[in-house]
């Protein structure tokens, strides 16, 4: 019997050690990939400097007007840029030199947020309506970044790699994230503001360097006929109309893709929970700041390793079923919260399903973007984005005003509640069930 027990225990040290070999010699092949590792660099540290850039923003704003309404406009112009630009960003990316429009828009945000410092700098203060403007322009070149950065991963690092990729990528900037909203806020208490948005500014400069130095395939022409080629070349209003319905029948043709889609729209009404985690902590769980600052430690984490996981889960399950089983335990973990009334408990209930979140956004957009002939890639990713942010303002607004009357704990479960029902959906559509990347 003891010797039985041993084999049993000698083959799971084995498999597991197999399966530890796999998972690193994936993240090795990527990060012998030069070009993967430039891209991924620059996106670390430009990450980083964001950080930098929201928390001196935030203050600022906050100081000159000690107003909660005025931050609160920003955090809504943030989603703004992704729902107006994101289509068009889109037929750019499959228009032009996906490379160009990189470094083009990296150099661009260097050059926004460089202004905002020198502005700051010689007047004192930044005025909220610089303020909103500098934000607003700052994300639009964001959204024109983010499809040609998307189309032209699966290229760089392969079908094999996205999702490992992905996660890399998504675990990069959680911690990024997590070390820049520390530094930067260490910055403004020692030196000031200027300082932490002039961070930012270097920040970008340094990924435009990263992405100009990084091998990358131009864009890729469908087979189609020359005058569709020509009529490509010139930007009109017709032109850009008919890249649009292109790349919207595209996404429509492709049964994964379109339930992607809405599922993609509809799980991003429960980001009404995100503004009410204070009351949460306060009200349900008798916290303070500190409570709260640990919970949001947790949910860093829990993205963190999320992002580690999903490459792995992926290839042993399969993209879709990452996608269904991430909501199905997240749902789960949100109906726990809005039970708990113990921090240690909500701690770890948060770390999972942000855990969950993460692994089953990377999914996700792995399934999207390798579903999607190439030359339509920066289309569909557009139109995908644009549709994903555009509840989040409402459902953010709704969420705020609800909860003024009902007791906290009520949201949580709802939110809990809808994301079961959208794991349900997912796990019953075959087409989701099925994806691999």
């Amino acid at each position: 019997m003891l010797k039985e027990s041993a084999g049993k225990c000698g083959d799971l040290a084995v498999g597991l050690k197999d399966k530890l070999l796999r998972i690193t010699e994936s993240h090795r092949r990527l990060f012998r990939n030069r070009s993967f590792v430039l891209l991924w660099s620059g996106q670390t540290v430009s990450v980083f400097g964001d950080a930098f850039f929201n928390l001196a923003v935030m203050w600022v704003v906050w100081s000159e007007t000690q107003s909660t309404l005025q931050t609160a406009i920003i955090q809504a112009i943030w989603h703004l840029p992704d729902i107006i630009f994101a289509p068009l960003a889109g037929v750019l990316a499959d228009r032009w030199d996906r490379k160009a429009i990189m470094v083009t828009t990296s150099l661009a945000a260097a050059a926004v947020v460089g202004a905002v410092a020198l502005l700051v700098a010689l007047v004192g203060h930044l005025p909220p309506v610089i303020a909103f403007v500098a934000v607003f322009k700052l994300n639009s070149l964001t959204a024109f970044m983010s499809p040609a950065r998307a189309s032209i991963m699966p290229s760089v690092v392969g079908r094999d790699l996205l999702t490992t990729a992905q996660g890399l990528f998504s675990t990069a900037r959680e911690t990024a994230s997590l070390v820049g909203s520390a530094a930067g806020g260490l910055l403004i208490a020692a030196a000031s503001a200027v300082w932490a948005l002039a961070v930012d500014a270097v920040s970008f400069l340094f990924v435009a360097l990263c992405i100009a130095l990084a091998r990358l395939p131009g864009r890729a022409v469908p087979a189609a006929a020359s005058h569709a080629n020509e009529v490509r070349s010139r930007f009109t209003p017709r032109s850009l109309i008919d890249d649009l319905r292109a790349g919207w029948r595209t996404a429509a043709g492709l049964p994964v893709v379109r339930a992607l889609l809405w599922l993609g729209v509809l799980v991003n009404i429960c980001s009404f929970m995100g503004p009410l985690w204070p009351a949460l902590v306060q009200e349900r769980l008798g916290g303070g700041a500190g409570s709260f600052g640990i919970l949001l430690a947790a949910g860093t984490a829990g993205g963190i390793f999320g992002g580690l996981a999903a490459g792995p889960l992926e290839r042993r399950f399969g993209a879709g079923r990452v996608l269904a089983a991430g909501w199905s335990l997240a749902g789960v973990c949100t109906l726990g919260i809005a039970a708990s009334t113990w921090v240690p408990v909500t701690l770890v209930l948060e770390l999972v399903e942000t855990a969950a979140l993460t692994a089953s956004m990377v999914a996700s957009g792995a399934i999207a973007i390798t579903s999607v002939p190439e030359a339509y890639r920066g289309r569909v990713f557009g139109t995908l984005r644009s549709l994903s942010v555009v509840l989040i303002p409402a459902s953010a607004l709704t969420g705020g005003w609800i909860a003024e009357f009902v007791e906290i704990w009520v949201m949580f479960a709802a939110g809990g509640t809808l994301l079961l029902a959208l794991a349900l959906a997912a796990w019953a559509n075959p087409h989701i069930r099925a994806a691999r990347i």
